[in-house]
């Protein structure tokens, strides 16, 4: 989710380096733009695996149909929907989960909740008119009949391959459709890869600790003068307090206060394994 302006794209092409698989945020409204168009590409170099999050669907915008159409052309990416949208804007009830069969219900200024999903096995069953009304309920059908016939099953190993983008529906400031895309985000995206150097192949299930170095940031903390060098571990473990060869440097170094990060929050870890990224306080 880069922001428009091109000063932020540098250092999110330099996070693609770390990254095994993306989740790209579209907004329902504005549609494609011009960042997501160089990242994406920058994606579609590595093979990386793409999930697509339309947001934004409690706002009037662009019909789902389009929105669909206009991604698949200016992406040049092929969309497979797990999840479909009933309405927009002041009208927005909800999505239909198509992997699941199941509804959830959207209310406005409330968080999505596990009360709020419905399961319908069957989508002719009369509980869809009940819970959304007659006239969205034969809408939704016509639509998941039409989505069902184009894109059948999600075929996974295309979507390992860089091949297939699920895409899912929602409004992340209401936390909703949220939760289900993550979920499937668990199920399918790819164990850590193995990266490759300039003298080999570094396989994430070797038991020596291999990491590198993808972005160095100044000033993280308002209160102190500092800079945190941020590592992807490729394989082994790391620990703290532990000497580790800094192979540009061609000396040991260790590191007393590693972070993990959630946001603008910083935990002192422990240790990390293949795929995590961790902090290291930059001398």
């Amino acid at each position: 989710d880069t922001p428009g302006h091109k000063d932020f794209a540098e250092d999110t092409y330099r996070t693609l380096t770390a990254v095994d698989s993306v989740i790209l945020v579209i907004d329902s409204v504005n549609g494609v733009e011009d960042q997501t168009r160089k990242l994406v590409e920058v994606c579609r170099m590595r093979d990386t695996p793409i999930i697509v999050f339309v947001n934004k669907m409690d706002r009037d915008g662009k019909f789902p149909f389009d929105l669909v159409d206009e991604i698949e052309k200016e992406l040049k990416l092929s969309l497979h929907p797990l999840s479909w949208p009933i309405n927009m804007g002041k009208e927005f009830k909800g999505v239909y989960n198509l992997y699941n069969s199941s509804l959830n219900l959207f209310t406005a200024s409330q968080k999505s909740t596990e009360e709020n999903t419905v399961p319908i096995p069957d989508i002719q069953d009369k509980l869809l008119d009940d819970k959304i009304g007659e006239r969205d309920a034969k809408q939704l059908r016509e639509d998941v009949e039409l989505l069902q016939g184009v894109y059948g099953e999600l075929d996974v190993p295309s979507y390992l391959e860089g091949k297939v983008s699920p895409v899912f529906f929602g409004s992340a400031v209401n936390n909703f459709g949220v939760k289900e895309m993550l979920d499937t985000f668990i199920n399918i995206a790819p164990h850590p890869q193995g990266r490759n150097t300039d003298k080999r192949y570094v396989a994430p299930e070797e038991d020596k600790f291999t990491g590198f170095i993808f972005k160095i940031h100044a000033n993280l903390d308002p209160r102190h003068r500092d800079r945190i060098a941020f590592l992807r571990v490729c394989s082994g473990r790391f620990a703290r307090n532990t000497y580790y060869k800094h192979t540009r440097l061609d000396k040991d170094v260790r590191f007393s206060n590693p972070y993990s990060f959630m946001a603008r929050e910083k935990d002192i870890i422990e240790e990390a394994y293949p795929g995590d990224v961790v902090g290291l306080f930059d001398t």
